[in-house]
């Protein structure tokens, strides 16, 4: 029969086998806070990619944006310019509104051209056959571009 074991025989095997538990505690805090590390840096890096891919977009919103209110600036004070530079302006608003504009406006954008032509020069918004097909295939190249940026789409 074996010797029952000392009080400190007892208390070494009950430190030996806090120190592993507290071991093993340790490393699994450690392993997730670095899981957690890694999973915030991939976080990081892929918003940094999702804006490095969009900033050509958002130029390209700013200077059509600049172009459209410098032409809406034109046709909604047309006093002191030249009527054809007012003309030009006009022809020019509706290039926008009908294409470029479309591609890259969200819905506001769109009430607000809308409301401008009509309080300044209700012609603006009547269009032929051709710009109306035009600004269908710009609002189609928008939600295309659009559901093509969705994660899982055609990519």
């Amino acid at each position: 029969m074996a010797e029952p074991k000392t009080r400190l025989e007892l208390l070494t095997s009950l430190v030996q086998v806090l120190s592993i538990v507290c071991g093993v505690v340790i490393s699994v805090l450690s392993f997730n806070a670095s899981r957690e590390k890694e999973a915030e840096v991939r976080k990081k890096e892929a918003e940094a990619r999702v804006a490095e891919a969009e900033r050509p977009f958002r130029e390209l919103r700013r200077s059509v944006y600049l172009e459209a209110i410098k032409t809406a600036a034109i046709i909604a004070t047309p006093e002191g310019r030249p009527k054809a530079d007012v003309e030009k302006a006009g022809r020019r608003f509706r290039e926008l509104y009908v294409a470029e504009l479309t591609m890259v406006e969200d819905p506001a954008v769109e009430t607000r051209m809308v409301a401008l032509a009509s309080a300044v020069a209700p012609d603006l918004l009547r269009l032929n056959e051709g710009q109306l097909a035009a600004l269908g295939l710009a609002k189609a190249l928008k939600a295309s571009y659009s559901s093509s940026e969705q994660p899982g789409c055609g990519r």
